[in-house]
């Protein structure tokens, strides 16, 4: 048969390889066949002659100028890809080579297109790979070629166009399919953009981008079930994209309704890995984890880095059920479209009892201007019979979203409510338009929220005090009406402040509970927390509230100089007479287990202490009226559940005979 190709005879296709320029080899005087030269490169060999990524920068950093194959087998001043090429293999491009009836296992050949430049060589023993043009091409007579290389691909080799007006999905789904157990290296585009369809990505491999690499989507992805994504990572294990700042992205604008267009899909799989990657502008999320179209209901062990979503249409990021997930050093910012309009949405769909938020950890994250809320755990459709919520926000910042942080729709004990814990440590709401850390609708039988050095500054940015999910508050515990609960709470802070340094102060209340029907405010604890700048009140409590500590180290205290009811709002307080210009009388509210208050007598004057109708306070004397006129003198009660205040310390003499 006709061959395409000029060959060399094999006794012109011989070389002997030397040490140095005079002084030969002794195992190897012998001449050797073209392949049995490529041979004795090895494959690492042979992937570093082929000047494709890896003679580039990479190689000039560690090697200089010449690498290390170069340096020890070619001597001929010319680089070892060109030396190969003209004198052991026999060049041919990629179109001549599938026209190669009637090849030689014997020979090498030096593919030349741009590009895809690199060695194959002829497997009499395969006649059934497909051809991928990258690593396997099949030619007109059935002969398979393969490309010699060691364990990176590069995308090129498959045909990438990258010109923006080219739709490069089959050739960057061969080039992923052949990268399986190993690198793939996407460089970067030759103008514009790599435009593509939707991506499936195999299990074991590591893909990584030049940077400033975008991939954008084509408009047409479906819209309807089955819906595309740009990636789809389904089913799959030990997966790492090293991005160094590429882009994936959509055009927006064609999406003007639905939600499911997301960028990154990640369900039913584990040890996932994703750095450095942009996720922009979608019809739905930057990143979705949970289980969608998944054999198993959660994710496992997954990582994202120091990623960006911005401009997505319904979530910067969605979590819906996971077993280990680190968000580290990502911002989620100018989410829109469509509700929740969330940068951070964890909201399980918990259809088969089997979802979980468990060790999920957020760190030194943004989100930021997002139409929605910055971070909202939604956790209504969790029950009791899953496992133990485990989330944690840690040096995590809300700028200018709705609300900051919210945790919402815990269920009540009679409806199954989820259990465990979410946590924040160290966290800053700032200038949202209502809440900085909000509570909505958590019965206080469900997830346990505990707050550590959290700050929400200049609360309330739209002035609107009146919202009745806020109340101008800058940290509230409240319910909707829509969601209407048997109690609400179970919420601990610590160490956590409201900031309001405005010259007008928008903030009316520090901490507020407040109740919307007849729910119960219990189980909450506010240690060594102080509000500056609130205007009506540092601490606002509801009267039907159980159960609520407010203590401080120092203690806190005001000035009460006239007659009255005590406020809840000075639970945990040192109350004084400072002012008074005569006796003055100060009414508790109703006892609750768990609330305590700390009179004083500052100015000369008599200070007396009468239970609500119906309670008592207990004194060494018997029950009746505490009072005292010495300056000095103190005492502190404490609720009981039995409608009965205890004294549990006293200086002085409050208690005369009765």
């Amino acid at each position: 048969m006709s061959n395409p190709v000029n060959k060399h005879s094999v006794s012109e296709d011989v070389v002997m390889l030397e040490n140095s320029p005079n002084e030969p080899v002794q195992a190897s005087k012998a001449p050797i066949s073209r392949r049995k030269l490529l041979a004795s490169l090895g494959l690492a060999g042979v992937a570093m002659a082929t000047g494709g990524w890896l003679s580039g920068s990479r190689l000039s950093a560690a090697y200089g100028n010449a690498s290390v194959t170069n340096a020890v087998y070619n001597n001929s001043g010319l680089p070892l890809e060109e030396t190969i090429a003209s004198n052991y293999c026999i060049p041919i491009s990629l179109q001549a080579l599938r026209l190669e009836t009637a090849p030689s296992v014997d020979d090498i050949y030096y593919v030349t297109d741009e590009g895809q430049r690199g060695f194959f060589h002829y497997d009499a023993t395969d006649t059934s790979s497909l051809d991928n043009t990258g690593t396997v091409l099949v030619s007109t007579g059935g002969q398979r070629f393969k490309r010699l290389y060691d364990d990176m691909l590069l995308s090129s080799w498959f045909g990438t166009k990258g010109d923006g007006v080219t739709e490069d999905t089959v050739a960057l789904q061969n080039a992923l399919n052949a990268s399986v157990g190993k690198k793939l290296y996407i460089p970067l585009h030759k103008n514009n953009y790599y435009l593509s369809g939707q991506l499936i990505f195999p299990s074991h491999i590591t893909i990584e981008f030049e940077h400033g690499t975008i991939i954008q989507a084509i408009d047409t992805l479906l819209k309807i079930t089955p819906y595309e994504r740009l990636v789809r990572i389904k089913n799959v294990t030990d997966i790492t994209l090293h991005g160094n700042g590429a882009t994936f992205r959509m055009n927006k604008a064609v999406y003007p309704s639905g939600e499911q267009a997301h960028i990154f899909d990640i369900s039913g799989s584990s040890n996932i890995t994703i750095e450095q990657i942009n996720a922009n502008d979608s019809g739905g999320d930057g990143f979705y984890i949970g289980n969608y179209e998944a054999t198993l209901p959660y994710c496992k062990n997954v990582v994202l880095r120091d990623c960006v979503a911005n401009n997505n249409r319904r979530q910067g990021l969605s979590v819906i059920s996971v077993d280990g997930l680190l968000v580290e050093h990502c911002t989620f910012s100018n989410t829109s479209g469509t509700s929740p309009q969330a940068g951070v949405d964890i909201e399980p769909n918990n259809t088969n009892n089997l979802e979980m938020l468990k060790n999920v950890r957020f760190i030194n994250c943004l989100s930021e201007n997002n139409k929605g809320r910055g971070f909202v755990s939604m956790v209504k459709k969790l029950k009791a019979a899953n496992e133990k919520i485990d989330v944690l926000f840690q040096n995590c910042i809300s700028r200018g979203n709705t609300y900051g942080f919210v945790v919402s729709y815990g269920n009540d004990a009679a409806n199954s409510g989820a259990q465990g814990e979410i946590k924040f440590i160290d966290c800053r709401a700032e200038k949202d338009l209502y809440c900085g850390f909000a509570e909505l609708s958590c019965s206080a039988e469900s997830v346990k929220t505990t707050y550590i050095r959290c700050i929400a500054y200049n609360s309330n940015s739209n002035n609107d005090l009146n919202y009745e999910y806020a109340l101008g508050s800058s940290f509230i515990i409240t319910s909707l009406t829509t969601e209407s609960r048997l109690s609400i709470g179970n919420a601990y802070y610590y160490e956590c402040e409201a900031i309001d340094d405005r010259q007008l102060s928008q903030t009316l209340r520090g901490f507020t509970t407040k109740k919307k029907v007849n729910e119960t405010i219990k189980k909450v604890s506010y240690v060594n927390c102080k509000a500056n700048g609130a205007t009506l009140a540092a601490f606002e409590v509801e009267p039907i509230s159980e159960d609520v500590l407010i203590r401080n180290q120092p203690q806190l205290t005001i000035a009460l100089p006239s007659a009255g009811a005590i406020s809840l709002s000075y639970l945990g307080f040192k109350i004084n007479n400072s002012g008074a210009t005569a006796a003055v009388s100060y009414t508790l509210p109703k006892a609750k287990s768990g609330r305590s208050y700390t009179f004083s007598v500052n100015a000369p004057l008599e200070v007396n202490i009468i239970a609500a109708s119906g309670d008592a306070i207990l004194t060494p004397t018997g029950a009746g009226i505490v009072r005292s006129a010495n300056v000095g003198d103190s005492v502190t009660l404490l609720g009981r559940a039995d409608d009965r205040w205890e004294v549990a310390s006293a200086v002085g003499n409050w208690f005369p005979l009765v």
